[in-house]
């Protein structure tokens, strides 16, 4: 596990920029699962293990396929990176501060948060997840994350398309339900809440 005080060069899903503002957490976690597991599962464990960690702030949610939500806003992301065998879990929390209006942090509630105690509570909790995911797979975590999901049973836009978020796939893929009742399983795109714009 590495933990940087800062960042020059962060980065998000699909090249988006990542805004490393003082007094946040800038971690990454270095593994080597089991060849042939879904790598993608991981951001699942990454995200489960960030709800237990901020047990303490109210309205935490899961935004698929990588976000963590607090009352809508964006408050950490994940970004998993595979090289050969080795895989790279990087985690971003706005603990003090937001890059924009459109985020949310852990100091929102008045209080403070020690990054090192954080950091730690994260760890020992993405720890024991990893390990239920690799002893066990992904179906107890399917459930864990589905109890937080935002935006379950509404209508979003995924890759392009709109529907019902009906589902996660026994993979993790998202299930997408049309109006004429067909399912569609995205893997892989930006999730948007709400009825798309019209024209």
């Amino acid at each position: 596990m590495v933990i940087a005080d800062s960042q020059t060069a962060g980065r998000g899903r699909r090249g988006h920029s990542w805004v490393s503002l003082p007094g946040n957490l800038f971690l990454t976690i270095l593994l080597r699962p089991p060849s042939g597991r879904p790598l993608g599962q991981l951001s699942f464990v990454a995200a489960i293990a960030l709800g237990e960690a901020l047990h303490e702030i109210d309205g935490i949610a899961f935004k698929w396929p990588n976000d963590i939500l607090r009352h809508g806003r964006k408050i950490a992301g994940v970004l998993i990176e595979a090289d050969g065998g080795a895989v790279a879990v990087g985690i971003g929390v706005n603990l003090t501060a937001t890059p924009d209006q459109l985020g949310a942090t852990a100091a929102d509630l008045g209080g403070t948060v020690a990054l090192p105690v954080f950091a730690g509570d994260l760890c020992i909790s993405f720890d024991r997840w990893y390990r239920q995911w690799i002893d066990q797979g992904f179906a107890q975590l399917r459930q864990v994350w589905l109890a937080r999901a935002a935006g379950l049973g509404g209508t979003i836009t995924a890759a392009g398309r709109s529907g019902r978020f009906a589902d996660l796939g026994p993979d993790g893929a998202l299930v997408l339900a049309g109006a004429d009742g067909t399912a569609t399983t995205i893997t892989a795109g930006e999730v948007f809440f709400g009825e798309p714009a019209c024209c």
